[in-house]
């Protein structure tokens, strides 16, 4: 008994598809679409079509997958330019990394727990170099660039934090937040402080981001910025020669 039939072929077998191609831009591409706040090993490998088995070759755990996911989303955001006055610069880049967090839901509570890729540290050096072209020590540049990113992080980690369902199912944490705020009063508390904080946590987080983001260029323009010339520095130029 053989399992070749007369004629000496062997039965052609039907084709199969051929398996998802899989490298670290389209886990990368994979990760987004999911979404950072549903990311798994199993999201992943099914919208990749392919085994958890084969995705592990690629990516050995979670940290892995969040760290490709962060580097394109980051590589392939719109981000400012470097032109211009230091101050403006500044807000511009902060906006845009608050906006960039914005995109990308849970991407920013990822990165607190110091999963930094490559588009990163590539960000912050190119806007530190910048700051350095216009006076500004090293020190004082990566300090003024440090204190900009973390408030845009802080202040979307706080956004995400606040609007998250809490675990025994009473609503958002904002909400109970909110209650706290509304509780009755101590006998040294100020009425007005507790309307103003009511309004801070109501009230649209990008307006109060801008409003925080103000007074941290207002001290790096104090603290770090290089000084401007005063008038008693500044040499008069001759146009031409007395008589």
């Amino acid at each position: 008994m053989t399992l070749t039939p007369s004629g000496g072929r062997m039965p052609r077998r039907p084709a199969s598809g051929r398996p998802p191609a899989v490298d670290g831009e389209a886990i990368a591409r994979a990760v987004l679409s999911v979404g950072f706040s549903d990311l798994t090993f199993a999201t992943v490998a099914a919208r990749l079509g392919v085994g958890q088995a084969t995705l592990y070759r690629h990516a050995p755990n979670r940290d892995e997958l969040v760290r490709l996911g962060l580097d394109l989303a980051l590589r392939t955001e719109e981000w400012p330019d470097l032109t211009g006055h230091w101050r403006p610069l500044l807000e511009r880049w902060s906006i845009a990394s608050w906006r960039a967090w914005e995109r990308h839901p849970g991407a920013v509570i990822e990165a607190a727990r110091g999963i930094y890729p490559p588009s990163i540290v590539a960000l912050s050096d190119g806007v530190a170099a910048a700051l350095v072209a216009q006076g500004f020590t090293a020190s004082a540049a990566v300090l003024a660039v440090d204190l900009v990113f973390d408030l845009a992080a802080d202040s979307r980690r706080g956004v995400e934090s606040y609007d998250a369902p809490v675990p025994a199912g009473d609503g958002e944490m904002r909400r109970q937040i909110e209650r706290q705020w509304h509780a009755p009063q101590a006998p040294d508390a100020s009425a007005e402080v507790r309307a103003e904080m009511l309004r801070a946590i109501q009230g649209d987080p990008f307006d109060w981001f801008r409003r925080k983001l103000a007074v941290v260029l207002a001290g790096i323009a104090v603290e770090l910025a290089p000084p401007h010339p005063s008038a008693t520095d500044i040499t008069p130029r001759t146009t031409g020669t007395s008589a």
